[in-house]
């Protein structure tokens, strides 16, 4: 049987449903990445059936400490607000560096990695809330 992200996240626990809701956004920004494009949040809140990009922020939190605590590039730098570039709650990188941080990120071979699981989502997110509240 076939499972939508929509349907594992009505049943998921709370706390999970970010975390499996990055592993769906993930796939969608490596291939843009891939194709050397940005993403604009409404795009992508449409994409994941939101009514608005507010639920976006611990969905691509998850993401944003997942690259940061793996040292890889912020993946989420490409995904920009209707001034193009990336919201307050992105706070991988200074914006001043943000050209050449989006290049790293079109550079990267993202289609080499094995995505990382749910739970690996959930624990960076919990991790990068923890050090960056402390």
């Amino acid at each position: 049987m076939i499972e939508l992200f929509k349907d594992v996240v009505e049943n998921a626990r709370e706390g999970e449903k970010s975390a499996i809701r990055a592993l769906q956004a993930w796939q969608y920004l490596i291939g843009k990445a891939s194709n050397r494009q940005i993403i604009r949040y409404c795009e992508l809140s449409e994409l994941m059936e939101y009514k608005s990009a507010r639920p976006l922020s611990s969905v691509l939190g998850c993401i944003m400490f997942f690259c940061e605590q793996n040292n890889l590039p912020p993946l989420t730098i490409i995904v920009v607000n209707e001034d193009g570039i990336p919201g307050e709650g992105f706070t991988a990188e200074k914006l001043e560096d943000y050209h050449a941080k989006r290049e790293n990120v079109f550079e990267y071979q993202w289609y080499k990695m094995i995505p990382p699981k749910v739970e690996e989502f959930r624990n960076a997110y919990t991790n990068g809330i923890h050090t960056s509240a402390g």
